[in-house]
């Protein structure tokens, strides 16, 4: 009974979410290498005067007219984009001028226009309407990855029997086993990735689900959007220079002693009379924290007062850092991204072999009617 309780709840479910579901799926895996896309078309745009060998991260600062609170990310390989940040915003620089690239606004729209539709069903900008109608779907999205789980597994463990639902199978004989095949062979081997995915979505959509979240590492979520967390203490920023500062070229050249195998260098900007600066060395993909190691400079001797490698955030915010990232892949990096797109590629197979599934039982159940009241 309860078996038959789940399944039409499974299937009722799938009927109302299934069409938007797909949508997230797909526009999921089109956004799937996102990043690395929009980087090399923004590298592509670098001109290269006649001669000319690339800045240095001073001379860039100047030429960019970069100021305090800023933070400058300076790529490992000479002749990369470097990019200036002010909080969310970040601006593409060339690395032999210091201008300001305009970047790629056709590969720009598309990605906007995707995201646009995966998280509010409109190209054109935020709807909320739309972003109702995606989150509500999300969450009825965790109920079918759970129900499904319960409803592939099989009432006896028999290996002849599981491997029905565990591998695809040749050969059979209509559209209708296939679809059931695939269904449960998509569903069980997507599973794991899909429960991530669609549940970090659930903490971004949801002030409830993020306050669980916050709770289960025993803390209140913060409200407005947290600083990053900081190495450096109230005194070391309220300490003024007393001499002739190092260049910030020589200040990562003394970082790469702690950090050899750094990919990026963001140094956060100081103003003119602080006496240190914060550069985060960098040796994974930009979100991945155990792979990163803050110091804290003095801009005088080059001398490191303070470091730590990996968070100094709160456990809570670690968590909440990992679900924005775990629901890209991005976390886990290019390896994480692809499982990520082929999970939403299958989530997509699985929106349309459900369907399929649900119409042909409910046309059979229609028909059988029809011939019982004749």
């Amino acid at each position: 009974m309860l078996r038959k309780t789940v399944f039409w709840a499974h299937l009722v479910a799938g009927f109302v979410a299934g069409v938007f579901v797909l949508i997230m799926a797909v526009t999921g895996a089109l956004l799937t290498f996102e990043a690395q896309i929009e980087d090399m078309a923004i590298a592509q745009t670098v001109m290269v005067p006649e001669g000319a060998a690339p800045l240095t991260a001073d001379d860039i600062l100047t030429a960019a007219n970069a100021s305090a609170g800023q933070t400058l990310v300076i790529p490992r390989e000479a002749g990369d984009v470097v990019k200036l940040q002010a909080g969310r915003q970040a601006t593409s620089l060339n690395p032999y001028t210091g201008e300001a690239l305009a970047g790629a606004p056709g590969v720009a729209s598309f990605f906007g226009a995707v995201e646009g539709l995966h998280r509010w069903l409109s190209a054109s900008g935020r709807s909320d309407t739309g972003s109702f109608l995606v989150d509500t779907s999300n969450l009825i999205f965790l109920f079918l990855v759970a129900s499904g789980l319960y409803l592939w597994l099989p009432k006896t463990w028999r290996w002849a029997k599981v491997k029905l639902n565990l591998l695809f199978r040749r050969n059979l004989p209509n559209a209708q086993a296939r679809d059931y095949n695939w269904h449960h062979v998509f569903g069980i081997w997507a599973l794991v990735p899909l429960f991530v995915i669609v549940l970090t979505g659930v903490i971004m959509s949801y002030s409830w689900a993020n306050a669980l979240l916050y709770a289960a590492a025993g803390e209140e979520p913060p409200q407005g959007r947290p600083r990053a967390p900081s190495v450096m203490t109230a005194d070391m920023q309220a300490t003024f220079i007393e001499g002739q500062p190092m260049s910030y070229a020589a200040l990562v050249a003394v970082a790469t002693e702690q950090r050899p195998d750094w990919r990026r260098a963001a140094i956060a900007l100081p103003s003119e009379e602080a006496a240190y600066v914060q550069v985060t060395m960098d040796a994974g993909n930009g979100v991945q924290s155990a792979y990163q190691t803050q110091l804290v400079m003095d801009r005088v001797t080059g001398d490191v007062v303070a470091a730590r490698t990996g968070s100094a955030a709160s456990l809570g915010a670690r968590l909440r850092m990992w679900a924005r990232f775990a629901h890209t892949g991005q976390y886990y990096g290019i390896i994480g991204q692809t499982i990520a797109g082929l999970a939403s590629l299958a989530a997509a197979i699985l929106v349309y072999t459900g369907l399929a599934l649900g119409v042909r039982r409910l046309s059979r159940m229609w028909r059988r009617r029809q011939s019982q009241m004749a």
